[in-house]
């Protein structure tokens, strides 16, 4: 009694719950979470991407005059293409779910105003498919009625699906995204521009594992999965990367009947 007394007594004097402040931390440290969850999968796909691609073309070119600089030039291409095409892909896709979750807010503030009769029917409706008894959801959906902003934001997003207030920030997003994909790319490159010939090949190889295993233990981090779990996924789908890039250097020029001058 004490307890509820006293809270009551300071939600009187500061017009807050005493709680709001550790519900706000809450929903910002989901968000902080959300964001390094981006980092983590650009990253991830930079890796993959431009792993796959240098090893592919380093096994197409194997003993040609023009190999090393062939990688070269077709890991920085497309490593270049890739950070554009993410980036822009995420902006656009952001720009596109912002847009839709707008109108869809738009569209219910409107129906909460036109028809509140049938928007009472459906948070009813809502309520009871959460177990509540028909009575006692006509009641709380009728008190919830007496509060505006409440009535608002719990018909968004419990009928929605979405926040009553989404934050989405489609530039940033497409910035991260890009730079992300950028940083990830750079890993296979890398041995190329210090190395040559087969000790390049490994290089990148060994480099681009260590940092998907990395990369996956940050995941793993970020999503509450076990730490040599989410490694080992990561780690896995970068095998299978680099064997789809080996397979596909050894098929393709074969199958086009390209060859390059010997070194």
């Amino acid at each position: 009694m004490a307890f509820s007394s006293q809270t009551r007594a300071t939600e009187g004097r500061s017009g807050l719950h005493p709680f709001s402040g550790s519900i706000t931390a809450e929903r910002e440290a989901l968000v902080r979470r959300a964001g390094i969850r981006e980092v983590v999968f650009g990253v991830q796909d930079g890796i993959l991407t431009t792993m796959g691609l240098t090893t592919g073309v380093a096994t197409a070119t194997a003993g040609a005059a023009v190999a090393h600089t062939t990688i070269l030039i077709a890991g920085i291409a497309g490593a270049l293409a890739g950070m554009v095409s993410m980036g822009t892909g995420a902006y656009l896709a952001g720009c596109a779910e912002r847009d839709l979750k707008h109108a869809a807010i738009h569209k219910e503030r409107g129906e909460l105003k036109s028809q509140p009769v049938e928007e009472h029917a459906e948070m009813v409706a809502i309520l009871m498919d959460r177990g509540v008894p028909q009575e006692t959801a006509d009641e709380l959906s009728s008190a919830l009625a007496q509060y505006p902003r409440l009535w608002e934001e719990t018909h968004i997003e419990k009928e929605l699906g979405i926040s009553s207030d989404p934050q989405d920030s489609p530039g940033r997003d497409g910035l991260v995204m890009a730079g992300t994909f950028l940083i990830g790319a750079v890993v296979p490159i890398l041995p190329f521009i210090l190395l040559t010939g087969l000790p390049a090949v490994i290089g990148s190889l060994a480099l681009s594992a260590v940092a998907l295993l990395m990369v996956g233990v940050g995941k793993a981090r970020v999503i509450g999965q076990r730490l040599l779990v989410g490694g080992a996924e990561v780690l896995a789908v970068g095998t299978a990367a680099a064997l789809a890039g080996y397979v596909l250097g050894v098929l393709l020029p074969h199958l086009f009947g390209l060859r390059l001058p010997p070194a």
